[in-house]
């Protein structure tokens, strides 16, 4: 192959880089495809919203009135995850008021009743104005009330739902009551909170009752969840349904959710108020403001088994709930197998330890792909679902730790990475289907991403992508330091457009991070140091991309953003302050305890080790840094990732230690395989040799 001349090497390379600084921008995409939202506006002529806090889908299977109505319904569950650590009634009604996740309950206390409505006013109503504001929620409650002068309200929880920024209550009644339906223009009726265990059966019929009495009223009839009904109550997702069904029974979603089946609580404003939302604050001024949910409509196929759809709302209840638990069994195997393979190691240092050492060490690494290879097992309809996602997970973390020892031996490493890398690039491609539901997705029931990479997932592909551009630079750096760095350039920029791209990964917080990784990776691979205005020149590179992603995000319809696209509409709003302080937060409640303060001092000992390799007491280590061009540059570019990550993220310390989890195991493993000393400084994420 040719070689370009010096400066036409150059002029290259700056080209190559731009474009991927731009990348994600780039690949912005059009407005997405979405089946046409289901709205009242389009089919009938009113919403009656039905809210039952803690309906499950056991209480439909349990009850032949409602198990009648699934055939006559658009279906799925709904996500009842509010500000608070719980969400009680008083959290849903208030969510539903404001159109974005409010605090209503108090925490480390039991929800106790709803507020009264004396003189025509919410009793109390302040507190919750004030609660809003001391827990930086942003919810402006009483949105719903001044948006919408024609709807009416039935029962306590409504009145809160439809109160005003001043916590007045108009056309509400105490009791519902069909005949004022006529002059409503859309209605909410609090059926009240399922009883946790005597007058259940009662509790469901008069649910089913109001659902036929409601139907009368020419309109759409929402019967949702709404909150738990006790602050320690098992949660999960949620009873959702829309009667009359438009065009056959199907399966609800929205916009914020893009999940088939799946709705969350703030859609159900945004249903209601058709896009003329206004939002308000305290002093009950009015100013424009997006809503945090989109209109519900329907998606997919024909059902027409009752049976069927409920036993699949069952399995989804399981599918999100069963993940979280089971992380913590199988990481304790792992990290047990590890321990006393490596003190075994550490006592004899015979080949045998040696092997069984970088098995478990690999073992780890294989975690990092099991965790969304098990999604393809559809664990969740197995018997015992949280052993057989334990068993599932240990397994393939397992075969794929062989997998790699058998082909690629002391590059197992490599192999592990790559096929990280490979995963979830066809994963983000696909919209994240092996996210939903996996170990590393927060899940519907706790409030995290429905759609997208969330934070564990991009720490995954940074190290994959890193990785593997390393080794792919590493193969080419004697031949020509510009084609190993346009390889740099090619792979990681891969993995920031599958990132950040919106539909894909949609991920802000991850491109921020990982564009400025790739760009200064590059760099120092093709120049071998880097000046402070070149590095100047590599952040705000990684501003600008970011920047042009959110900003052409924000460009699309606001039902069709992101959250990219959003977080540009608060900001010109003027109301993004809440959202920051809510990620700070986020970020800072990890050191509640020892474990989180254990994790940053190991965090910045591994960071000072790739930045000064020099005064870390390791002759190894010291060897290791100096033995390959690229293992310096892949280093510091993982520890650009993961600073910037933990300091602009809401994940905080945890994400670079994600990072550190995948990438230390891989690297030991590689250099016990080696036979060189296996007390190396764990920051050496790396990679290298060809």
């Amino acid at each position: 192959m040719k070689l370009l001349r010096p400066g036409r090497q150059s002029r290259t390379l700056l080209r190559a880089a731009a474009v991927v600084a731009a990348a994600a921008a780039a690949f912005t995409p059009a407005a997405a495809a979405h089946a046409a939202p289901a709205g009242a506006a389009d089919l009938l002529a009113k919403v009656v919203v039905i809210g039952v806090p803690g309906l499950t889908w056991s209480d439909v299977q349990a009850s032949p009135e409602l198990t009648a109505l699934v055939d006559q319904s658009h279906v799925g569950s709904i996500s009842v995850k509010t500000a608070g650590p719980h969400t009680c009634p008083i959290d849903g009604w208030l969510t539903i008021s404001a159109g974005t996740r409010a605090w209503g309950n108090v925490p480390d206390q039991a929800c106790g009743d709803l507020p009264a409505v004396t003189d025509g006013k919410v009793a109390g109503w302040q507190t919750y104005v004030d609660r809003q504001a001391e827990h930086h929620t942003g919810a402006p409650i009483g949105r719903l009330g001044i948006s919408r002068e024609r709807v009416c309200g039935f029962g306590p929880g409504a009145a809160i739902a439809v109160a005003k920024p001043d916590g007045t209550v108009a056309n509400w009644s105490p009791d519902f009551d069909a005949t004022k339906l006529s002059a409503c223009g859309d209605a909410i009726v609090d059926a009240g909170a399922m009883p946790l265990h005597e007058g259940r059966d009662e509790a469901r019929e008069h649910v089913a009752d109001l659902v036929s009495q409601a139907r009368a009223a020419d309109g759409w009839v929402l019967l949702v969840g709404i909150g738990q009904e006790t602050a320690d109550a098992h949660q999960q997702t949620l009873v959702a349904m829309q009667l009359p069904p438009d065009n056959g029974p199907r399966w609800l979603t929205s916009d914020s959710t893009r999940r088939p089946g799946m709705i969350q609580l703030t859609d159900i404003t945004a249903t209601v108020l058709r896009g003329e939302a206004k939002s308000v604050d305290p002093a009950g001024s009015e100013k424009a403001g997006p809503l945090d949910g989109a209109e519900i409509h329907f998606t997919g196929g024909l059902h027409t088994n009752a049976a069927a759809v409920i036993e699949d709302r069952l399995d989804a209840n399981q599918r999100f709930e069963q993940p979280r638990p089971v992380l913590f069994a199988v990481a304790l195997t792992i990290v047990g197998a590890e321990v006393l393979a490596l003190v075994w190691f550490v006592l004899r240092r015979s080949p045998a330890s040696r092997r069984t050492a970088v098995f478990t060490l690999l073992l780890q690494g294989g975690f990092y792909i099991a965790v969304f290879l098990a999604q393809a097992t559809v664990w969740w309809r197995w018997p015992s679902p949280a052993f057989s996602l334990y068993a599932v997970t240990i397994g393939l973390s397992a075969l794929s730790a062989v997998l790699a020892q058998v082909f690629l031996k002391r590059y197992a490493y490599l192999g592990l990475a790559l096929a990280a890398y490979l995963l979830l690039l066809v994963d983000g491609v696909l919209g994240t289907p092996m996210q939903v539901g996996s170990m590393f997705a927060d899940g519907p029931v706790i409030g995290g991403r429905f759609y997208g990479f969330g934070n564990s997932t991009f720490a995954t592909l940074a190290v994959g992508a890193l990785v593997t551009a390393a080794w792919a630079a590493q193969k080419l750096i004697d031949k020509s330091r510009v084609q190993a760095a346009l390889a740099v350039l090619a792979i990681g920029g891969a993995a920031i457009v599958v990132d950040g791209k919106p539909g894909w990964g949609t991920d802000f917080g991850g491109i921020i991070a990982l564009t400025p990784a790739v760009l200064l990776m590059a760099w120092l691979t093709w120049k071998g140091s880097i000046s402070l205005r070149a590095l100047i020149g590599v952040g705000v590179a990684g501003v600008l991309a970011v920047s042009a992603v959110a900003f052409l995000d924000y460009l699309r319809p606001p039902e069709q953003r992101s959250h990219f696209g959003t977080f540009v509409a608060r900001l010109l709003d003027g109301d993004v302050s809440d959202v920051l302080i809510r990620k700070l937060q986020m970020a800072v409640q990890f050191f509640s305890g020892p474990a989180g303060w254990l994790m940053l001092v190991a965090v910045i000992l591994l960071m000072l080790a790739t930045v000064l390799p020099h005064r870390v007491p390791s002759e190894s280590y010291r060897e290791f840094y100096n033995s390959r061009p690229m293992v310096r540059p892949t280093l510091l570019a993982m520890s650009t990732c993961g600073l910037v990550g933990m300091l602009l993220n809401d994940a905080g310390v945890a994400l670079p230690a994600i990072m550190a989890g995948f990438a230390v195991p891989l690297l030991v493993a590689h250099l016990m395989a080696s036979r060189q000393p296996a007390t190396v400084s764990p920051e050496s994420h790396l990679v290298q040799e060809s």
